[in-house]
């Protein structure tokens, strides 16, 4: 068993890193702000293990969850606007998810490897993840980037929903 803190403060850059029980940086996390297919690479000394790529060309937008090159989760979106919820769709993988605290659990192939929260920080964000299988940490982290990417999509998404005409909310 692990504990990891994966750490997003605001930057420019897309950066942030995700940290032992020690506090040393054992990933790091790039994406780029300005793209119109948004990409969040997984970095381990230098080298990318991980990808979540949020397709935007498409009729309602999903995001797929890759490792080592192969897709192994989708995060669809269904519906529109407020009423917008997302499937998560995957051969191994299941996800037990509360989209409203945060809190989940990943099990591959019968076996759990990991669980995590949310944790509310003053500026960005922190999950608290515990890996419960060190051969898939690779996989585990790659779909917490994917339910988090989903995740802000939802709350953007519910912010813009609301009905603001006659002074009504």
């Amino acid at each position: 068993m692990k504990s990891l803190l994966m750490n997003q403060t605001m930057d420019l850059n897309r950066r942030f890193t995700i940290q032992n029980e020690a506090g040393h940086v054992t990933h790091e996390v790039t994406g780029q702000l300005l793209q119109m297919q948004k990409n969040w690479q997984l970095v381990q000394e230098e080298a990318e293990i991980g990808r979540v790529t949020k397709q935007t060309f498409s009729m309602l937008p999903h995001i797929l969850v890759e490792v080592d090159g192969r897709v192994v989760a989708t995060i669809q979106k269904t519906g529109f606007l407020m009423f917008a919820d997302y499937r998560i769709d995957s051969r191994d993988l299941q996800i037990d998810i509360n989209w409203a605290t945060m809190t989940f659990s990943v099990t591959y192939q019968g076996n759990k490897i990991g669980q995590g929260k949310r944790r509310w920080v003053r500026f960005g964000k922190q999950y608290e993840l515990t890996l419960l299988d060190e051969a898939s940490e690779t996989l585990f982290l790659s779909v917490v980037l994917g339910l988090d990417r989903a995740k802000a999509d939802k709350t953007v998404a519910t912010l813009f929903s609301d009905n603001w005409s006659g002074g009504k909310k």
